[in-house]
């Protein structure tokens, strides 16, 4: 027989008993949609989980200490000391692109600005960095440029937003943010609760184009007393003033430092001779307080700090609570396939079923086939070709019917029915993280997965055609 006949044969038998062929149909389309829609929402616990994490900051970012520290501590038997020396070793790491020292400064510091004074902020965390490494590192300017001489410095995203105006008072003498929040939130004194203004204000002042002065010193304690503004500590033993010039704004991001956020972010070199002016009996060595190191691809943070950990340093990432979501997403995702998966199996008795009755009931026809010289193969291919139809039919709609229910699913989550919002369904994107994830190797799977079932199931049926002896099968007149 010709493949075409073989074809023919067996949209005609499936045709002849409509009823049966739809029903275990269904059955199909039943079993893949459950898999589908049950891998999906794993799949979007996963998507949800990478969303959190890349709030968090770059992924590709290794915080290194010393060692014995963090949460990767290093070996004991190796010096495990954070100066220039080391930082050229992590540099020789080929997958690293960038490597900044982090040091902090050891005072409590303030920040003054405007007339008189007027503007000011206590508790400024201030962070020095190697600021030639700003592009390696993959810090973000949102305004400005890097510092280029001393004096020059970074501030981070919202730190304009801290200072107080001295000459105002109450809720008028602050200026707030709503730091990504979706609107700021301001302080209802008549409820006690927080309330939202759909614009965030300006800040009292353009920080780039302001001059600032940094005040510090061993045993100053800042700017603001428990009765109000004061010009200084009387405490104090003459804090050191230093004039700062602002020449750009960093993105927040946490993963490279707090004060990419709310704090003052100055070259190196000019914060540590801001300590050593500070009190010149503390001036520290040349090594530091812990190293930011960033990987070229974010698959690769594990195989660094494996590297960095043999020179007997501690590390930390977000490596671990990586792995430890990935590692239950996967398991959430077997447990929900699975149940999906009992659905199909229920689907491959009945095309098993059906393909039974359909030899039991062709038994005559086989044995004509057979005395008209048609070989085994083809009547195999045939059996076969009916339940592989079955299970690639089913798979096919329960594939379609999956994608506008997973887009349902998503659509609901969002709150609302909008363009924008069907092509992230679709294709994730945006703000929102989807709920339910079919990618399109799950589309393939599942068709491929629905196809073999059905020739799995209609395998027994058609070796037991093969087998009826055609003189037997001619006789037969059930």
């Amino acid at each position: 027989m010709r493949f075409a006949d073989i074809l023919r044969l067996c949209r005609q038998n499936l045709l002849r008993r409509k009823s049966r062929t739809v029903l275990t149909v269904l059955g199909v389309v039943v079993g893949c949609c459950s898999i589908v829609l049950m891998v999906s929402l794993g799949a979007g616990i996963n998507e949800q989980n990478e969303r959190m994490l890349e709030s968090m900051g770059d992924l590709s970012i290794i915080t290194v200490y010393k060692g014995g520290s963090g949460a990767g501590g290093g070996t004991d038997d190796k010096p495990t000391a954070l100066d220039d020396q080391a930082i050229e070793e992590f540099r020789s790491i080929p997958q690293v692109a960038g490597v900044t020292p982090m040091a902090s400064m050891p005072y409590t510091v303030s920040l003054k600005a405007g007339g008189g004074d007027r503007y000011v902020v206590d508790y400024v965390q201030v962070m020095g960095i190697d600021t030639t490494q700003l592009d390696a590192m993959g810090y973000m300017l949102l305004e400005g440029r890097a510092p280029l001489r001393s004096g020059e410095a970074l501030l981070g995203e919202y730190t304009a937003y801290d200072f107080t105006d001295r000459f105002r008072a109450g809720e008028d003498s602050m200026r707030y943010h709503s730091r990504g929040s979706g609107g700021m939130c301001v302080a209802d004194e008549s409820t006690g609760t927080c309330r939202e203004v759909a614009d965030d204000p300006d800040p009292f002042f353009d920080p780039l184009t302001t001059p600032l002065t940094l005040v510090t010193g061993p045993s100053f304690n800042g700017l603001l007393s428990a009765e109000g503004m004061m010009a200084g500590d009387a405490a104090a033993e003459s804090p050191l003033e230093t004039a700062l010039t602002p020449v750009g704004i960093l993105k927040e991001d946490y993963n490279k430092g707090d004060a990419t956020s709310s704090g003052l972010i100055l070259p190196l070199d000019d914060l540590k001779q801001l300590i050593r002016d500070a009190d010149p009996s503390s001036a520290r060595a040349s090594t530091y307080d812990q190293v930011l190191v960033k990987v070229t691809d974010m698959a690769q943070v594990g195989e660094v700090e494996d590297q960095i950990r043999a020179l007997g340093f501690g590390t930390s990432s977000v490596r671990q609570m990586r792995e430890s979501l990935e590692e239950q997403s996967r398991a959430i995702q077997l447990i929900l396939g699975g149940i999906g998966a009992v659905s199909l199996l229920v689907a491959a008795i009945g095309i098993a079923n059906t393909m039974v009755m359909s030899v039991t009931e062709r038994t005559r026809e086989i044995g004509i086939m057979k005395s008209l010289g048609c070989t085994v193969r083809d009547i195999r291919i045939m059996f076969l070709g009916e339940a592989g139809a079955i299970g690639c039919i089913g798979g096919a709609i329960g594939c379609v019917i999956s994608a506008v229910a997973s887009v349902a699913i998503n659509l609901i989550a969002f709150g609302g029915i909008d363009v924008q919002g069907i092509v992230t369904a679709l294709v994730g994107g945006g703000e929102a993280a989807r709920v339910s994830v079919i990618p399109w190797w799950l589309y393939l799977f599942a068709l491929a997965f629905s196809t073999a079932i059905g020739l799995l199931s209609g395998f027994q049926p058609a070796n037991r055609a093969v087998r009826i002896p055609a003189l037997d099968a001619i006789r037969n007149t059930t």
